[in-house]
């Protein structure tokens, strides 16, 4: 069963601010992420990030994210470009 994708206020802001065919594939990428949660193509559990569980990795750009499973929920916390989305 899929899950509902969730933005933050912080990553509809990031999202504005990628070119077009990058966050087409960003949402490609989190609409096959919201069909099928457990696949791990592409993603790393983070160790020491305060706000995020989760990363997804879309070519140069990264997807931090949290998945809740008891309400079937990714919220989606921040996106960015790989050299500036840690910091």
């Amino acid at each position: 069963m899929a899950y509902q994708l969730s933005f933050s206020d912080k990553a509809l802001k990031s999202l504005k601010k990628i070119p077009n065919a990058t966050t087409e594939k960003i949402i490609s990428a989190l609409e096959q992420l919201a069909q099928d949660p457990d696949n791990k193509t592409n993603v790393k559990r983070l160790t020491n990030h305060p706000d995020a569980i989760f990363r997804l990795r879309v070519g140069n750009y990264r997807v931090l994210y949290d998945k809740y499973d008891q309400i079937r929920i990714i919220a989606v916390i921040d996106v960015g470009h790989r050299k500036d989305i840690y910091e």
